[in-house]
This record gives structure tokens, sequence and C-alpha cells, in this order.
């Protein structure tokens, strides 16, 4: 899919606040709406029928025809830029990962899938991307379709109502012992054609920008430079977002210096993939070089604080990042836990006590930065965008009281998941009272899978 213009219409575009509802126009009224650097009282809004917002307003007759939200707050959707979800099955085991990923079939990536993603909507999460590496059968042989795996993702995106970009991520080499074998490709053209008929097959059976496809590296070890320059030259042909994590571990510094003379993000940069639609993911071992790379590049680098620290992998030095001028997004990677909100406090823990606008701050991270890295439509409510929206409810005990002022700092640092009350995706409603319709089919489907993986013990 080509870039997206991340620049909303202008407001003068909409229709004029006070003017009679259209006939297939939505609208919400809730008791407060965050329009981007405050919460704002007596507010509405409406998306058209193709779920894009087309006006703010205050006109009583507009305030009438609004469905109420009574005592909740309105927030533009989260977005998770870097996830797998196949890893949900691995929470809470200590087992190698490969004994897990080795029996997965589609219909059991559907499965999981779904779990994953079903739970990021109800942790207010309404867009993620999907870092898809099981491109191939457990003893590396081809699936009788290349992409049936990743039709079977998108289709656990489509029946959970979450907006998805799937980043495919083939290896060129990899241990044989290891979990990368399942994305080993090394013919790197065989890739790029996969890729794309994977692209022409969203054309077709996915209209409209719900989902969209993105490309990847699972990591600079596991990709010869050959093969990522050839990704990423299709990458910028295309306009396709590209998302490579580096640095996850210091032995990855010291295998692309050993290879190539260069640090991961120096090499990047070395070889003009370093840009606005690049992302690197965990980056927890930067030289100071490496950290100005990134900021004059105004890359992306999305850090998954819970999946890093479970693994003990260190930190990225966020502030210094922030410094140099890359932007910040949040990821759950493995799904150790599907919170991001979560994931923000520990993020914030590493920035500067005195930075001004340290909530909204974070709350773009949370939000427009991982929609720009994804190169999704989403991740503010303004006129143009979809209604991609999350509702808390003012009376939770975790946030009563914190009046308008307070709201979002109250809401970073110690909103509960239970608070979250209702998902809207491009203005179709996913979540209701904290439950989403499909859920008791979600979970005991999931259950049956977890059963049949773990027969025997981790």
């Amino acid at each position: 899919m080509s870039d997206r213009n991340q620049q909303a219409p202008s407001a003068s575009a909409a229709p004029k606040a006070g003017a009679p509802p259209a006939a297939r126009e939505t609208g919400w009224l809730p008791d407060c709406v965050y329009t981007g650097d405050k919460f704002e009282t007596g507010l509405a809004f409406f998306a058209d029928d193709l779920g894009r917002i087309v006006r703010f307003s205050r006109e009583p007759a507009d305030l009438a025809a609004a469905r109420r939200l009574s005592g909740q707050a309105a927030l533009p959707g989260l977005v998770n830029a870097h996830s797998q979800a196949w890893q949900r099955v691995l929470r809470g085991r200590p087992g190698p990962v490969d004994r897990a990923a080795a029996p997965l079939t589609p219909v059991d990536l559907y499965d999981v899938a779904r779990m994953a993603f079903m739970e990021m909507l109800l942790a207010g999460i309404t867009c993620a991307g999907e870092f898809h590496t099981l491109l191939h059968q457990a003893d590396g042989a081809p699936w009788p379709e290349p992409n049936l795996p990743a039709h079977e993702i998108l289709r656990a995106a489509r029946d959970t109502g979450i907006r998805l970009a799937l980043f495919p991520a083939a290896a060129g080499r990899a241990p044989a012992d290891s979990a990368l074998r399942r994305s080993l490709t090394p013919q790197v053209e065989l890739f790029l054609r996969n890729l794309d008929a994977l692209r022409e097959h969203v054309a077709r059976n996915h209209p409209g920008d719900d989902v969209w496809i993105g490309v990847g590296a699972p990591s600079l070890r596991a990709v010869p430079l050959d093969h990522l320059k050839a990704i990423a030259a299709h990458a910028h042909a295309q306009r396709l977002r590209l998302h490579v994590p580096v640095s996850d571990l210091p032995a990855d510094h010291e295998a692309c210096a050993a290879e190539h003379g260069r640090t991961p993000v120096a090499l990047l940069a070395d070889h003009g993939m370093l840009d606005k639609r690049c992302t690197v993911i965990h980056a927890l071992h930067l030289t100071a070089e490496e950290t100005r790379l990134l900021g004059a590049a105004r890359a992306i680098v999305c850090v998954c604080p819970t999946a890093e620290a479970a693994r003990g992998g260190g930190t990225a030095p966020a502030a210094a990042l922030l410094a140099a001028g890359a932007g910040l997004a949040l990821g759950t990677d493995s799904q150790t836990q599907i919170n991001l909100l979560d994931d923000a406090r520990r993020l914030e823990s590493q920035l500067p006590a005195d930075r001004s606008g340290r909530a909204g701050a974070l709350f773009q991270i949370l939000t427009a930065a991982g929609a720009r890295s994804l190169g999704a439509p989403s991740g503010a409510l303004e006129v143009g965008r979809p209604a991609d929206f999350f509702t808390v409810n003012l009376f939770d005990p975790s946030i009563a009281g914190a009046g308008a002022d307070g709201l979002l700092g109250a809401i970073l640092a110690s909103l509960e998941r239970r608070a979250i009350r209702e998902i809207w995706v491009g203005g179709r409603q996913r979540v209701a009272n904290g439950r989403h319709p499909l859920q008791g089919a979600i979970v005991s489907r999931f259950v049956e899978l977890q059963a049949r993986l773990w027969a025997g013990g981790a």
C-alpha cells in the first residue's frame, strides 16, 4: 500500500457546525473528548458512512442528535507499533520458543491472532503493526500457498475489528535449530514476489484502509546485506514502511561490527535505509553516534518495554532519542502482557522529570507516533481521520475525580484496564461495556489451542 498523507484534511472541508446531520452520519457526545492538547466538554463529533470524522460541533441540534456517552471520556485509539501475535501462546511459559512455534498451523495462527487482537482492543488499542515471521512450515518447507498464514492473520484482524499493518519479514540465513527457520527465504526475489502477491490479495479482498502491508527484516544477523538492500529498495520504490529490529542484544552490535565494520544503525544509514519511513525496533544498545543518526533521519524507534524487561535486555535511551529528533513509538512485541499504558509508564520513568508537557508528549507516543511508524490514517481525533477511539469510565476508582485538567495525567499514571468501556474503529463499535462480542468464542478456541500445544507440561 502506498504511503499515507499524515496531514488530515482541514476542518474547513467539513460541513458547518449546526448543519443537520446527514442521513448516514454517526455522532458521539461523551462527557469530554481529547482533541489533541486538552479535554473539551460539551463537544460532539460525527463520522460519515466511511467512518471518517467530518466535524465537531457544540450546536444544540447536534448535541441532541449524537449518541450520548454519559460518564465517559473519549480518546484517540492507541497504536501498537510492533506485535508478534503468535507469541501470545508463550505467556507464562518458560519453555523454548521453538516448541510453541513448531506445531502452529495457519488455522492455529488465526485463533491465536484473534486472541491477541481482541486483547489489544480491550486495552484501548485500535491499530497494530504485526511482524510476521512464520512464513514457512515447521520444517522450513513452503506452505501450499505461500501467503496462507498471512491470510489467516488478516482474517483475524477483520473478524475482531482491529486496524492492522502486516509486516512480513524474511531471514536470508538462520541456524538450523532457530525459530527463524520458519522465516528463512534465501532467495530475496522469491520473498519480494510473495510480498507483492500479498499486497494484491489485500487490494482485492480488503478494500479501504482497514489492513495494509509493510515489509520487515527479522534481524541484521539473519539478513545478508545484499538481501536487506533489496528489501529496502523495494520498500522505497513501493512507498512501504520498513521495520527492522536492531540492538535487541549486545551480540547484535558485535556480530554486525564483525561482519560489516559498522554498528547496526550506522550500517542502515550508510546504505540509505534510514529515513522517516523506517522504524527500528528495540534499539537497546545504541552508541551516541547511532542516536544522532536516528534523529537526523527523523526515523521512528519502537520500544517494547515490558517484553524487553522480561528478556533482561536493557532499555533504549528514550530521552536522548527524543532530544536528537527521533520519534518514539510503543509495541507489545512478545505479548508478555498487552497493556500499552503500562508500557508507557515504564517509558515515562526514563524521561526527564521536568519535561514540559510530559503527559501530552507521552500520549503522542502512544498514538500519533505509532500511526506514523505504521503509515496508519489514525492517531488523532481530527476531521478527515477515521473515528478510531476508546472511552474510559470517569467514575472508575483508578481515575475518579481527576477533572479535565488532570485527566490525561491520571489515565497515563493509573488507569486500570477495567475502566476502558467502548472501542470504535472506523466508526464501528468493536467493544461494548468492556466486552468484545466474540469474546466467549475467541477465548474458548484459544484455551483449546493452549491445551493441545502444551500437553505434557511446559
